[in-house]
């Protein structure tokens, strides 16, 4: 919420993971600083984790943890942009994480929906004080092939910022939207100051305290009707341009996520004419690879799910990587290696039938396509 005086951003720290036990809730970070001038709060998807493929946990925070270090490298003014390169940040890992869960819930299980929002204030390059909001919305569609992919939608909501206070909710606003618009059912002194203010000068006398404390109050009365809302506040302030007040509980650092490029639905035949720079992975959904010749589809820092290889070359030297029974493996040699004797190289040389002989076909010219 903000007017005249400044902007006061408030989240509780509840954070919730559904799972096959039951739901379960943490305490978590959800409001992050992101420069001297701009401060954001996350709703909704928070994280997820693989007991089975540990290499692959996605915690938001970590995203969050990412980009402020990519903002520190490449400073960017514009708080617009700085929103949207989060939606794109976190939508591109909702969709790796959904599009690996559909593959392994296996035909006609449900797939859990990652819903997102965010909220990024502050700043402008302009001076202006701003407050936008991000919304991502998952969407899946039935591909000819008979699969789901999933995919994603993003809206902006802004408010114009002036004398008289505004409002930006999200995640489990409609307790605290109650208080805004009806407060004469809320019996608290804060409430009344508001609804003074809010009859009087529609909420310009408030200060920044008044905003804290009735926000705070807000969130304990969402958190006294809503288990997933809860914990201690945290609360950051702002006004002439800076961050006058940034409190939460101590959180320990993150992990970063890994980098992966997300490659869903494709066929590639006779070679692999990409590769990728840095620490990045690519991570493959439902594609095929077909006819590909030494040195082989190279399964070391690759991820595979839902892939047919055919007619192919195969080589692992015991780097990280995921190639498990989703894949099916048709007339492919496993080229020799000593780590195809242990660990994760011995369960994908037991786990599939591979030829002693090189595949005897044609070199294809190679290509990238779309199934």
């Amino acid at each position: 919420m903000a007017n005249a005086k400044g902007i006061v951003l408030l989240t509780d720290s509840v954070q919730t993971i559904p799972g096959p036990s039951g739901t379960q809730y943490t305490t978590a970070q959800k409001l992050f600083r992101l420069d001297d001038k701009t401060v954001c709060s996350i709703a909704g998807f928070a994280a997820e984790t693989f007991p089975g493929s540990p290499h692959l946990n996605t915690d938001v925070a970590g995203i969050m943890a990412d980009f402020k270090e990519q903002l520190i490298t490449h400073p960017v003014s514009r708080l617009e942009a700085k929103l949207r390169a989060i939606g794109h940040m976190v939508g591109f890992y909702i969709d790796l994480i959904a599009n690996r869960n559909e593959v392994k819930s296996g035909p006609g299980t449900p797939v859990r929906e990652f819903a997102f929002e965010v909220i990024v204030t502050g700043y402008d390059i302009d001076g202006k004080a701003k407050l936008e909001k991000l919304v991502i919305t998952p969407v899946v569609r039935t591909a000819p092939d008979g699969h789901n992919y999933w995919s994603h939608t993003f809206s902006i909501q802004d408010v114009t910022l002036g004398s008289k206070l505004v409002d930006l909710l999200s995640g489990a606003r409609f307790v605290s939207q109650d208080v805004l618009d009806h407060p004469q059912t809320f019996d608290a002194s804060i409430v009344r100051k508001y609804e003074n203010a809010k009859t009087n000068d529609g909420g310009e006398s408030l200060t920044l305290d008044d905003i804290a404390e009735l926000a705070s109050y807000m969130a304990s009365q969402t958190a006294s009707k809503d288990k997933r809302v809860g914990g201690p506040d945290q609360i950051a302030t702002m006004a002439e341009g800076s961050i006058l007040k940034f409190a939460q509980p101590h959180f320990p650092t993150p992990p970063s996520p890994l980098h992966f490029a997300l490659m869903v639905g494709l066929k590639v035949t006779g070679g692999l004419p990409m590769q990728i720079a840095g620490d990045a992975h690519f991570l493959w959904i439902r594609s095929e690879f077909v006819g590909i010749p030494m040195p082989g589809l190279v399964l070391d820092g690759n991820f595979f799910y839902g892939c047919d290889v055919r007619d192919s070359i195969v080589s692992y030297s015991g780097k990280l990587t995921d190639f498990d029974n989703t894949n099916t493996v048709s007339n492919c040699m496993m080229l020799p290696d000593h780590s195809l004797t242990y660990g994760e190289g011995d369960r994908i040389f037991r786990s599939f039938k591979w030829s002693s002989v090189p595949p005897n076909t044609p070199r294809l010219p190679v290509t990238v396509s779309p199934r």
